[in-house]
């Protein structure tokens, strides 16, 4: 009969010589840290999930949903660190190839409104929304693009339909508040401040800009 014995030290040793070779092995390392800067939860740098992302996606051993979600975090680096062209780019690889992946349509559609491009913006948004209706993020997220594109009809719409999904988002009301007092129309400017204030009493800007009001 053959001796257990032998069986937990060999494999503790097994699993030494396997440590022992990806740590003297560079390529294994470095693929290994490629993997957790591109996919990770773990806090990084828009540089680190870009550098990662590009390596495992040239590595050519990603199967296509795996693929697709790296291009969508690449779409989202770039989003980040403004580079509006290249966030687009990467986001349309990642929806050619996950279709119904409602985030990258909606990264899309934040980059198309940053580049002005409000048409193509509100179709991205639609369509995340068409995909996840659950999600009460996306027209938040429209509104919140439009305004910085200066679409301020379409970014009022917006948020005034993302503060009836959920009144209690301060933000919402505080960049519909910034609109409506771009507008001068102080006394709805006034009313989304102070609802703002209720939610977050911390927030000392929207505070000033409240009582820049009453002088």
């Amino acid at each position: 009969m053959m001796d257990k014995g032998w069986i937990v030290p060999r494999t503790l040793a097994l699993t030494a010589l396997i440590a022992i070779i990806s740590a003297t092995n560079p390529n294994t390392a470095q693929s290994g840290q490629n993997e957790d800067w591109c996919f990770s939860d773990q806090e990084r740098t828009d540089d680190e999930t870009i550098t990662g992302c590009t390596a495992v996606i040239g590595s050519g051993k990603l199967g296509k949903d795996k693929l697709a979600t790296a291009y969508a975090n690449r779409c989202l680096a770039h989003l980040q660190r403004k580079t509006f062209d290249r966030a687009i780019a990467d986001c349309t690889e990642a929806v050619s190839m996950a279709p119904a992946n409602a985030i990258a349509f909606a990264q899309r559609g934040e980059a198309y409104c940053r580049t002005g491009d409000i048409k193509r913006c509100v179709a991205d948004f639609d369509e995340a929304m068409r995909i996840d209706p659950s999600d009460p993020s996306f027209v938040y997220l429209r509104g919140m693009a439009r305004a910085d594109a200066g679409d301020s009809d379409g970014a009022i719409a917006d948020l005034t339909k993302a503060i009836d999904q959920d009144p209690e988002t301060a933000s919402a009301y505080v960049r519909r508040g910034q609109l409506y007092e771009a507008e001068g129309d102080k006394f709805r400017a006034a009313a989304d401040y102070r609802n703002a204030l209720r939610i977050d009493p911390t927030d000392v800007s929207t505070r000033e800009r409240l009582e820049a009001f009453r002088k």
